[in-house]
C-alpha cells in the first residue's frame, strides 16, 4: 500500500518544497540534487516486485455455475447458446448466417457471481468482432463507441478480434481479455454477440476473478527516473556554473564529485593538444564547401551501389568540413532528409539510418569543437547562447513520449519510434542550436541551411518528375499516375514537398522585396520597368535559388495528386504567404510592390490549370462521397474511433506507434473494415492526443505556439521566416486529414522550422550590426 502511494507522496512533497522555497532552490543546487536522489530511489522502490504475486490462471474445466475463482470451459452447462453454435474441446464456434453483414453469427448468455469477467478469445488475422453487455449495460472494460450498436439496437462493449501480429502457424492465438469489472458480487447477467468469425472458434473460455493480477507497470518508475534525471542535470549545471567558474568555493563533497570531471577534461585537453596538427586547422570556406560536396557525392554513390568504403570516405570528408564549419554537416543532413528510408552502409553487412548518423555525428563534431577552445580558443572561439523555452518544452515532450512508450501495449515498437522520431528530433534541436550559435553570421547560416534543405527537396522532386515521364515507380490508382520518388507513398512525398515548396516560393517572391529602398539604388522610382533578365541578374542568390527550386517542387507536388496537399495544404500555404509577405513588405523601410501578389496569383492559377484535366478522374470525382465504404466515409469512421480512443486514454495515449494495434484490435468500426491497417488517426490534434495523451498535446501546442511566434516576429524582416510560416500553415492544413509529424523526416523539419529564429526577447538582447535584419545576407564566407 505504501509502495503504491509512494509516487504520489513524492510529488506532493516536491510540490510543497517548490512552493515554499523557490528562491532557496534557485540558489542551492544541493536541494535539487537531493530531490533527484529521492526520485531515483522512489523509482527503484517502485520496481521491487510485490511479495504476493498472483498465481497463473487455472486450466479450463466444466462447471455448473460461474462463481469467483472459476475458469470455465465453453462446454459447461451454464452457457445458453442460441442455434448455430458448435462446441468442442477448443471452445465454441459459430455458423455463417444467411445475411452475414447484417446478422450476428451467434449469441450466448450466461450468469456469473463475482467482480471481474474475462473472456478467452481467438485473436488473429481474420475479421470478426463481439458485443458484450452486462446487466443490460455495456461491458465497462471494453471500448464503447457511440452509434456502434448491437443487433438489438443497444450500446455494448465492443471488441474486434483482428490482430494479424498475433496469428500463429496453427491459427488464431488464444488470449484472455478482461471484459467487465463489477462493483458488487452480483449475480450478473451477460450477453455476448458474435459477428462473423465462423470457423475460428471465437469463444474459448470464461473466467470469473480467475486471472492473475496485472504486473506493476514500468512507466511510473520511468517517470520518476526522468524527473530525477532532469533535476540532476539542473543541479549539475548550477554546480559547474558556480564552482568551476570560481563563483563559490567547493565543499568537500562537491570537490569529490567534480574532481573526476576535472581530470577527464584535463586528459581530453592534453589529447586534443597532441592531435592539434591533425584537425585543429583553418579550412577556407571554398575548400570546405568542396570537401562537403565531394563527401555528399561519395555517400550517395556508396549508398547507391552498396559500398561501405565509399560511404565512410564521404562521411570523413563531411566530418572534416563540418568540424571547421558546422553549417556544412547540418546542411548535408537537411539535404538528405528525403532519402532517410535508405540506410547508409558503413561496415560490411552493417547499415545505419541516415538521420541518426547525421544527428549523432553532428553532435560528435559539436563536442569536438567544445573541447577545441581548451587548446586553441581562437580557432573555434565564440560564446554559445543558452537554450530557450522551446528547447525545454521539446525535451519535456520527448520525455513524455518515453513514458508513454513504456506504458504502451506494444513496447518494442513504441521504443523504436521514440528513438527514431522523438529522440533524434530532440538531439537535432541541440545540433541546430549549436550550428547557428557557432556561426559568425546567423542569417548567413540560416540561409545556407535552408538552401541545402531546399536542394534536397528539388532533387527528390526531379526524381519524381523523371519517374512520371518514364512511368517508373509510380502508383497507378483511381485513374491517375501518382509520383512518389523515394517514398513508399505519394502522400508522404506531398507532405514533404508542401513544406519545402512553401519556403522556396517565399524566397523567390519576397527576398528581393525585403532588401529595402537602400539596396535598390533608387533605380525603380522613376517608373521604369526592369527587364526580366536584368531583374534576374540583380536578384540575390537566395531568390534565384528559390525560383529554381520552387518550380520542380510545385509540379511534383501537383503530380502526387494528394488531396490533402492540393485542397488543404496548398491553399493554406498561399494564404500564409500572402499574410506574412504583406507583413514583411509593409514593414518600415521596405519597398512595397504588387508583384508579389501577382506571383502568388500566378502560382495558384498554374496549379488549378494543371489539376483541371484530372478533375474528372475517379480520384477527384468522388471527393465528397461520404458513403461508409468510400475513402471519405472511412476517414469519418476513423476519426470517430480516434476520439473514443483518446477519451479512453486521457493521460498517456496508447503510446508511440501503437495506434495501429489499438485501432484495428479495439476501436475500428465495422463499417471501416476494408481499411484496417491505418497507423495514425489522420488528424494532427488526434495524433498528438492518441499518441502521447493530454500532456503531449498540451506540450506540442505550447511548443508550436512559441515557434510560430518567433517566426511571426521575424517575418517583419526576413523572407525565410515568411516561407517557414507558410510551411507550418501547409503542414497544419494537410495535417487535418493526414499525417503531420510522426515520421523521422517530418519531425526534424518541424524542429528546423520552429527553431530557425531566436525568440523575440532573445533576438532583441543579442542583435548586433553584423546580424542586422535582412533576408538576403550572403552565404557563410
Amino acid at each position: 500500500m505504501i509502495i503504491g502511494r509512494l509516487p504520489y507522496l513524492v510529488f506532493l512533497a516536491c510540490d510543497r518544497i517548490f512552493t515554499i522555497m523557490p528562491l532557496r532552490l534557485a540558489k542551492s543546487p544541493r536541494i535539487l540534487l537531493a530531490l533527484a536522489l529521492l526520485f531515483f530511489a522512489a523509482g527503484a522502490i517502485w520496481m521491487v516486485p510485490p511479495a504476493d504475486e498472483a498465481a497463473p490462471a487455472g486450466a479450463l474445466e466444466v462447471v455448473d455455475r460461474l462463481v469467483s475463482g472459476t475458469v470455465a470451459s465453453m462446454a459447461s452447462p451454464v452457457f445458453a447458446f442460441e442455434e448455430g453454435w458448435h462446441v468442442s474441446a477448443l471452445g465454441a464456434d459459430t455458423s455463417e448466417p444467411e445475411e452475414p453483414w447484417s446478422q450476428p453469427s451467434g449469441r450466448v448468455a450466461f450468469q456469473y457471481s463475482g467482480r471481474e469477467l474475462a473472456l478467452k478469445l481467438a485473436l488473429g488475422d481474420y475479421w470478426s468482432y463481439i458485443f458484450v453487455s452486462v446487466d443490460g449495460r455495456p461491458a465497462n472494460r471494453l471500448p464503447v463507441l457511440r452509434g456502434n450498436l448491437d443487433s438489438q439496437g443497444g450500446l455494448a462493449g465492443y471488441r474486434p478480434l483482428l490482430a494479424p501480429e498475433k496469428h500463429t502457424a496453427e491459427g488464431p492465438a488464444s488470449e484472455w481479455v478482461v471484459a467487465h469489472r463489477a462493483s458488487s458480487e452480483g449475480p450478473h447477467q451477460v450477453s455476448v454477440e458474435v459477428w462473423r468469425g465462423w470457423g475460428q472458434t471465437v469463444l474459448r473460455g470464461v473466467a470469473v476473478d480467475g486471472l492473475p493480477g496485472s504486473p506493476r507497470p514500468i512507466w511510473p518508475a520511468v517517470l520518476l527516473a526522468l524527473v530525477g534525471g532532469w533535476l540532476a542535470i539542473v543541479a549539475f549545471s548550477a554546480f559547474t556554473s558556480t564552482a568551476l567558474a570560481g563563483g563559490q568555493p567547493r565543499s568537500g563533497a562537491l570537490d569529490s564529485l567534480l574532481s573526476p570531471l576535472d581530470r577527464l577534461v584535463s586528459g581530453l585537453s592534453r589529447a586534443v593538444a597532441r592531435l592539434r596538427p591533425v584537425f585543429l586547422f583553418f579550412l577556407p570556406w571554398p575548400v570546405a564547401v568542396g570537401s562537403a560536396l565531394a563527401g555528399a557525392g561519395l555517400v550517395g554513390a556508396g549508398t547507391l551501389i552498396g559500398s561501405w568504403p565509399l560511404t565512410d570516405a564521404g562521411l570523413v570528408l563531411l566530418g572534416v568540413a563540418g568540424l571547421q564549419h558546422p553549417v556544412l554537416w547540418t546542411g548535408a543532413l537537411l539535404f538528405g532528409l528525403p532519402f532517410y528510408l535508405h540506410p547508409l552502409p558503413i561496415l560490411p553487412g552493417r547499415a545505419l539510418n541516415l538521420i541518426e548518423i547525421g544527428v549523432y555525428g553532428g553532435l560528435t563534431l559539436v563536442a569536438a569543437r567544445r573541447i577545441a577552445p581548451l587548446v586553441a580558443p581562437r580557432t573555434c572561439g565564440k560564446a554559445h547562447s543558452a537554450l530557450d523555452t522551446r528547447h525545454s518544452l521539446f525535451f519535456i515532450l520527448a520525455s513524455v513520449a518515453l513514458v508513454a512508450a513504456f506504458a504502451a501495449a506494444e513496447r518494442a515498437v513504441a521504443l523504436r519510434e521514440w528513438r527514431t522520431v522523438f529522440l533524434s528530433a530532440a538531439f537535432f534541436a541541440l545540433l541546430l542550436h549549436e550550428t547557428l550559435g557557432s556561426s559568425e553570421n546567423r542569417n548567413s547560416a540560416r540561409t545556407a541551411l535552408a538552401l541545402a534543405w531546399l536542394a534536397g527537396g528539388a532533387v527528390v522532386a526531379a526524381a519524381g518528375l523523371f519517374q512520371y515521364v518514364t512511368e517508373q515507380n509510380i502508383i497507378q490508382a483511381e485513374g491517375v499516375n501518382r509520383v512518389r520518388a523515394f517514398y513508399g507513398s505519394p502522400n508522404n512525398l506531398g507532405l514533404y514537398l508542401e513544406r519545402t515548396g512553401a519556403v522556396a516560393l517565399a524566397l523567390a517572391l519576397f527576398t528581393r522585396g525585403s532588401r529595402g529602398r537602400a539596396e535598390s539604388g533608387g533605380s525603380s522610382t522613376g517608373g521604369e520597368r526592369e527587364s526580366f533578365f536584368g531583374a534576374w541578374k540583380r536578384a540575390p542568390a537566395a531568390a534565384r535559388a528559390g525560383i529554381l527550386f520552387a518550380v520542380p517542387q510545385l509540379i511534383a507536388l501537383l503530380l502526387t495528386f494528394s488531396k490533402g496537399a492540393l485542397f488543404l495544404g496548398l491553399p493554406a500555404m498561399l494564404l500564409a504567404l500572402a499574410v506574412a509577405g504583406r507583413r514583411l513588405l509593409a514593414a518600415p523601410g521596405r519597398r512595397f510592390s504588387a508583384r508579389w501578389g501577382w506571383g502568388l496569383a500566378a502560382v495558384a492559377a498554374a496549379m488549378v490549370l494543371g489539376l483541371a484535366p484530372f478533375l474528372g478522374t475517379e480520384r477527384f470525382r468522388n471527393l465528397f462521397d461520404f458513403q461508409p465504404d468510400s475513402t471519405a466515409g472511412i476517414r469519418l469512421s476513423l476519426w470517430r474511433s480516434s476520439v473514443e480512443m483518446a477519451l479512453d486514454h486521457w493521460w498517456l495515449g496508447v503510446g508511440p506507434d501503437n495506434f495501429l494495434y489499438s485501432y484495428r484490435s479495439g476501436y475500428i468500426l465495422p463499417s471501416a473494415w476494408r481499411d484496417p491497417s491505418l497507423n495514425h488517426p489522420h488528424n494532427v490534434i488526434l495524433d498528438w492526443w492518441t499518441r502521447l495523451g493530454l500532456p503531449g498535446l498540451a506540450l506540442a501546442t505550447a511548443w508550436l505556439f512559441l515557434g510560430v511566434r518567433s517566426l511571426w516576429q521575424a517575418a517583419k524582416r526576413d523572407a525565410l521566416a515568411v516561407g517557414a510560416l507558410a510551411a507550418v500553415a501547409a503542414a497544419l492544413g494537410h495535417g487535418l486529414i493526414d499525417a503531420s509529424y510522426a515520421l523521422p523526416d517530418l519531425l526534424l523539419v518541424w524542429v528546423f522550422l520552429l527553431h530557425l529564429f531566436a525568440p523575440p526577447t532573445a533576438r532583441r538582447a543579442k542583435e548586433s550590426p553584423e546580424e542586422a535584419p535582412t533576408a538576403t545576407s550572403s552565404l557563410p564566407p
